[in-house]
């Protein structure tokens, strides 16, 4: 009687061990694969994202890292060989998933404003539809700047966009944005 309710009692265990077991694995497994095939971000670029950009730790970070992005695709009023009147040359940062994901991953962490979440998402799903929207709503969030008349110029059409990032980022560059947006 002893050894019936022993092996009943371990039979038991392990199907319910093997079921957590499987039911877990396969969950991780399909959060996985639909992160990886919506970002295509591995973790040596999220690495190399994290050691580019910096530690970001408040809203002001991502005020200034998703400005810095923005150059990429925008050409500013006065715009001469890529450098803006008026304003310090700052480190351009390559407007990638790899970039885009590591900035979400930390406003997650962190719990920054709904505008930079909202925009990151945006971005993260290729829609740049509004991107100077997107950009002046995010300059007017530090609040440091009266709303004013915008400096953009216009969107870089793909062409000068490639331009861009051949000037700052090279063949590797040109090699990541084909691989991330194209």
């Amino acid at each position: 009687m002893n050894k019936t309710l022993i092996y009943t009692g371990l039979g038991l265990a392990i199907a319910i061990g093997g079921s957590y077991t499987y039911f877990s694995s396969n969950s991780d497994k399909a959060e996985e694969v639909s992160t990886q095939e919506v970002h295509k971000v591995s973790q040596a670029q999220l690495d190399k994202a994290a050691k580019d950009i910096g530690e970001i730790k408040k809203d002001d970070d991502f005020y200034y890292t998703m400005i810095t992005l923005a150059f990429q695709k925008l050409e500013f009023k006065g715009e001469e060989n890529y450098r803006i009147p008026g304003m310090a040359d700052v480190k351009r940062l390559q407007f990638d998933r790899a970039n885009l994901q590591y900035l979400k991953n930390r406003a997650v962490a962190i719990k920054a404003s709904e505008p930079y979440q909202g925009i990151l998402d945006k971005w993260l799903k290729g829609d740049f539809s509004n991107f100077e929207n997107d950009y002046l709503t995010i300059r007017n969030l530090k609040g440091a700047v009266p709303p004013s008349e915008s400096p953009v110029l216009k969107v870089r059409a793909a062409e000068e966009e490639q331009k861009y990032i051949e000037h700052f980022f090279g063949d590797e560059g040109l090699q990541i944005n084909k691989m991330d947006w194209q």
